[in-house]
């Protein structure tokens, strides 16, 4: 939407894409080969190839930053408060009521908002009852587990894949921002195995909240990008959009049409 004239974005909503994207993103370091809007840039990517194909939808501008405190001890990062973050979102939801739209999906690009998306959905839907439909679409359990498999299948372990700034998203920044990408700084991070074991990872993303991901690892990298690839990071795109489509269709309902 960003891109488009207030003329474009009337005219469309009139056509009948009157559902909204609307990812919060961040603004955070990703190791010292990435750009601190990786998390914002991959929004853009997965969230316009998912507008594209539901055929139905815009995508608003990418909320950032967002809630990064655990990311606080490497420059350049930025949060939001708990409060702030919530105040943010029901402005801008409330904004795209006013234009004709009659859902809005809120989605994060960035793993550090999902708790509080979780929390803050409810009340939001609540307030804006009436005007518009509120929907939280984040990551499946299911989608998680066909990257999973994927990445299994191409030789990739969970802990070079990583959680952060890792195989998997460094490869998926190759496609999105290719330019920003210094894959000569490339180096491995955090990849002890337990730590990247499912029944694990709860506990590690707590920590990781606690003490910050520097305690973890000094140069904010949890997983190991090097030799990283942009064939790979474009059918993980891939994956992410059929998994966030088929999820979207579900929450409006245009999955029983």
């Amino acid at each position: 939407m960003e891109e488009m004239s207030w003329v474009e974005i009337k005219d469309a909503i009139e056509r009948g894409k009157t559902t909204v994207l609307v990812i919060s993103g961040s603004i955070e370091q990703h190791g010292p080969h990435l750009p601190t809007g990786t998390d914002t840039y991959l929004a853009y990517e997965v969230g316009q190839r998912a507008a594209r194909r539901l055929g139905y939808a815009l995508v608003a501008s990418v909320v950032r930053p967002a809630l990064s405190e655990h990311h606080m001890g490497f420059p350049g990062s930025f949060t939001l408060t708990w409060e702030t973050f919530k105040d943010v979102l029901e402005d801008y939801c409330d904004s795209l009521a006013r234009y004709g739209f009659k859902d809005i999906v809120l989605m994060s690009s960035h793993g550090g908002n999902n708790a509080v998306l979780k929390a803050i959905t409810p009340d939001l839907a609540k307030k804006l009852y009436g005007r518009v439909n509120i929907h939280l679409v984040l990551r499946t359990e299911k989608g998680m587990a066909q990257t999973a498999a994927f990445l299994k299948e191409k030789g990739i372990s969970p802990e070079k894949a990583g959680v952060h700034s890792g195989y998997d998203e460094t490869s998926e920044m190759l496609v999105a921002k290719p330019h920003l990408v210094k894959m000569e700084f490339a180096e491995k991070g955090q990849v002890e195995e337990a730590l990247y074991r499912p029944e694990n990872i709860p506990r590690f993303q707590i920590d990781s909240f606690i003490h910050g991901v520097q305690h973890f690892s000094e140069n904010g990298v949890l997983g190991d990008p090097r030799g990283a690839n942009g064939e790979i990071g474009k059918e993980l795109i891939e994956l992410g959009v059929n998994a966030i489509c088929e999820e979207i269709n579900r929450a409006v309902g245009k999955d029983k049409k």
